[in-house]
């Protein structure tokens, strides 16, 4: 058994897509808890929402566990446009594994992410000139990567990299634009090196370590069954887009109640959007809650408003059992799953890379979750009946 820890829950989630989509047995779960007969494990750990040292502590304490169970080829998934606390959750995981080198490779040819002259471009713009610029968290300051790794402490070797190169002692960041690329720097691996990044390069990863594993499988049919309640837990442009062609189609739009964005809690405000939630789902049998308009400023605003989101969801459950759950932005799911108590989560299907179907264990309920940079696939847009735009 090999095992993934990521930094988030829909970057776990995108991990355990790459394994349906192959074929190889997959667990999935918020701790080091394996199922039986799995070949890979992934672990959603949540530390890109938490403060630096708590993050730390968490990603030692999953790695330990991990060594206890005899686990030793571990794939630390970060994220794509490396948010969170990149560098020292690696050289956390690396000193515990006795790891010389760090091969980070974030970059997704599938989402037109891309490194070049140690830029980081999405779909041709540098990173800083996109959306990212504007994250409430971990807000993309420039494109260059050894920038956005922030690490001042070990050597950082980015850029152009030779495909017989040997890898250098600290981080290693190459230029990546193909999949063929990945495959290469997945080449480069060692008992020295610990592999890092997007779900992109596991699956070369995986192609390159693991092939006997690569059997390939067709999707299941997709099925949306009953009532649905979306939330739309992101500020990227996708998402503004999906909800408003939502809107215009007649989905029903509740957004978060002024009184819930104010520092002070008011339970009012919850009342106010569990009972609009609730009849929206009686009267229309789709809902998207979302944050509106208003902006907060407080301290620590995103994860007080994603609490108090998870909240009024688990409110609205309790009154109008919701049988399909969307779920957008790995901060948002997490709060959402912790509140809901939802324990183990089977991944069922991939809708396209990075959107994945997971089962409740102990609810008849069913979670669609994604990355919040990413767009909705055509399934979730013809659930919805709306009509995808072309890019």
């Amino acid at each position: 058994m090999i095992a993934v820890i990521a930094d988030d829950i829909t970057g776990a989630a995108e991990i355990a897509g790459v394994c349906l989509r192959w074929g190889i047995p997959v667990s999935f779960s918020l701790d080091a808890s394996p199922a039986s007969g799995a070949e890979v494990m992934v672990i959603a750990t949540d530390t890109r929402s938490m403060a630096e040292a708590e993050a730390l502590k968490e990603t030692d304490r999953i790695a330990s566990m991990l060594m206890d169970m005899g686990i030793t080829w571990i794939f630390k998934k970060s994220d794509s446009v490396m948010r969170g606390h990149v560098s020292k959750e690696l050289k956390v995981l690396a000193k515990r594994l006795h790891k010389e080198k760090m091969l980070l490779v974030p970059a997704n040819p599938y989402t037109g992410r891309s490194i070049s002259d140690g830029i980081y471009y999405v779909k041709g713009r540098p990173l800083n000139e996109t959306s990212f610029k504007d994250d409430p968290t971990f807000p993309a300051f420039s494109a260059n990567v050894k920038d956005l790794l922030r690490e001042d402490e070990l050597s950082v070797a980015y850029g152009r990299f030779s495909e017989e190169g040997d890898l250098q002692q600290g981080f290693n960041i190459p230029d990546s634009q193909t999949m063929q690329d990945l495959y290469t720097w997945a080449s480069l691996m060692d008992n020295s090196v610990l592999p890092a990044g997007s779900a992109a390069f596991f699956e070369m990863c995986l192609k390159r370590n693991f092939p006997e594993w690569m059997r390939g499988q067709e999707p299941d049919p997709l099925s949306f069954v009953g009532n649905s309640l979306m939330i739309a837990g992101s500020s990227h442009q996708n998402s503004k887009d999906f909800v408003e062609k939502a809107v215009e189609k007649g989905v029903h739009l509740s957004e978060m109640p002024e009184l819930l964005i104010e520092e002070e809690y008011n339970p009012a405000g919850t009342e106010a959007w569990v009972h609009d939630v609730g009849r929206g789902l009686l009267e229309g049998n789709r809902v998207i809650m979302a944050y509106g308009k208003k902006k907060a400023s407080f301290k620590n605003y995103p994860a007080i408003l994603k609490k108090r989101t998870a909240q009024a969801v688990a409110r609205v459950i309790e009154e109008v059992p919701v049988r399909e759950l969307l779920l957008e932005g790995g901060a948002t799911t997490c709060a959402v799953i912790e509140e809901l108590s939802l324990g183990a989560l089977i991944p069922m299907q991939e809708l396209s890379p990075g959107v994945v179907r997971l089962k409740a264990v102990d609810h008849d309920m069913v979670l669609t979750i994604k990355p919040g940079s990413y767009a909705w696939p055509e399934a979730v847009y013809r659930y919805f009946e709306l009509e995808k735009p072309v890019v």
